[in-house]
């Protein structure tokens, strides 16, 4: 039997947190990666990192525990059973050498985390066509080439933009 997971940017609202957990529940989900949470409770089943910016939330009272490994500033990790957790943030409003450094310090926590199943969810707003969106920019590139040298499977279907607003929209 498998893990369901599900990923969300809240944009910090609090009745957007509660739809989550709401929707963790009716749905009947096992993890959710969370970016920009409203708040991340010190519960056994919440990981946060260490700027408040993404989280981890397991279903509350399932097994196996949530085990924090590491934290940093836009992500945390964790492991639930046999699968590692990545959450990750990453503000639209830092670079894109900024974006090298961060995924140059993530690289190395994915290789330390096999031989488990390892899952990178969250927002690195982003845009590729790999994932949906009508266009590549060089954020979305560099992410696409991380990716790829990381070992990792790109899950996303779609093509619905996740993100609306008056500027424009994107799918994460």
């Amino acid at each position: 039997m498998g893990v369901t997971f599900l990923q969300a940017n809240l944009n910090h609202s609090a009745r957007a947190q509660d739809l989550l957990l709401q929707s963790m529940a009716e749905w009947d989900l096992d993890v959710a990666v969370v970016a920009e949470p409203y708040a991340v409770p010190s519960l056994p089943h919440w990981a946060g990192d260490l700027g408040g910016l993404v989280a981890i939330v397991a279903r509350p009272g399932a097994a196996p525990p949530l085990a924090i490994k590491k934290r940093g500033n836009g992500f945390v990790v964790a492991v639930r059973g046999e699968y590692a957790i990545i959450g990750v943030y990453f503000s639209p409003n830092r670079d894109l050498p900024a974006l090298e450094r961060f995924l140059d310090a993530l690289g190395p926590e994915i290789r330390r985390l096999a031989p488990l199943k390892v899952f990178v969810a969250g927002d690195f707003n982003a845009k590729s066509t790999a994932w949906g969106n009508p266009a590549t920019e060089p954020k979305g590139r560099k992410v696409e080439e991380w990716a790829l040298a990381a070992g990792l499977s790109l899950l996303n279907r779609g093509t619905a933009h996740t993100c609306v607003r008056r500027t424009g929209g994107s799918v994460v």
